[in-house]
């Protein structure tokens, strides 16, 4: 939670910096792709991004090669030294190097996607000190905006997510197709385990289709609160994903656990995001 002389504005949180977020979000992904850590930053002026970075600490062979760090050099060299009219959105909550940089700069805005606090009891080695105690050291005010589209940054730092990573994005086709091959072959054991989870009760595959990732997942229905939003789709979010569908997502792979478990249910099932939540639409093929 925010500290003393920190406000943490709970409830809903602005589109504008959801929408930052995303472009945070596709930043990280990009340093995965690369072979870097995955973090991505912007920096907001009202809503206009106006800098953007990413780390690239193994590529510049520099340690301090950080996200925020990056956008806060590229915003300088537009607003001078002094940032106090941005905000910064980070997919992981800034370091105490990055967060006392942008103290230094005067930023008093952040929001964020994955805390330190959660990094750390995932068992990921981060120095336990909150950006609103930094600032509240310093006795500067700070706005934080905390679990900013958390869902979708949290795989960015799972370490399920990782290994796959670092398999498919070194495989060959070849290796990649058989590591698919394997997968599906394990989705089919486990429909097969547990023929009840591909019923489909009062003819609704919406329904259907979101008990069966559920239960497959290992997610009760109670952490997955769903939404309809008309007749063909239903939204929903659920706090575990699968560590190869994300993986491959990231890479821009055309594989997809969720798709290739739905069309054990009906066909016409599609799944995709929206946000921080997962969408199930009824197609018409």
């Amino acid at each position: 939670m925010p500290g003393a002389d920190a406000e943490g504005t709970g409830g809903v949180v602005p589109a504008h910096l959801e929408e930052a977020q995303r472009t945070a979000i596709a930043l990280a992904e990009a340093s995965l792709r690369a072979g870097e850590s995955g973090f991505g930053a912007v920096l907001l002026d009202g809503e206009e991004i106006v800098a953007s970075g990413r780390d690239s600490e193994r590529a510049d062979r520099d340690p301090t090669a950080h996200a925020e760090l990056a956008a806060i050099r590229q915003a300088s060299t537009r607003f001078g030294r002094d940032l106090s009219p941005l905000t910064l959105v980070s997919t992981h909550e800034p370091c105490p190097m990055c967060a006392t940089a942008a103290l230094w700069a005067g930023v008093g805005e952040i929001a964020y996607g994955v805390s330190i606090a959660e990094a750390i009891r995932q068992g990921r080695r981060r120095v336990a000190l909150p950006v609103a105690e930094i600032y509240e050291r310093a006795g500067r005010t700070l706005v934080v905006h905390e679990g900013v589209l958390r869902t979708r940054c949290a795989p960015l730092y799972d370490e399920s997510v990782r290994k796959e990573l670092a398999l498919l994005r070194v495989a060959d086709e070849a290796g990649r197709a058989r590591r698919f091959a394997e997968l599906e072959a394990e989705l089919a054991a486990w429909c097969r385990a547990h023929p009840e989870n591909l019923e489909v009760p009062d003819g609704d595959p919406l329904a259907a289709g979101r008990r069966l990732l559920l239960a497959w997942r290992g997610v009760s229905e109670s952490e997955a609160p769903a939404e309809r939003l008309g007749p063909a789709c239903l939204v929903f979010s659920t706090p575990r994903l699968c560590p190869v569908t994300e993986a491959c997502r990231i890479l821009g792979l055309d594989w997809d656990a969720s798709g290739v478990l739905l069309s054990s249910i009906d066909p016409r099932l599609a799944h995709a995001w929206i946000g921080d939540r997962e969408q199930l639409v009824l197609t018409e093929r």
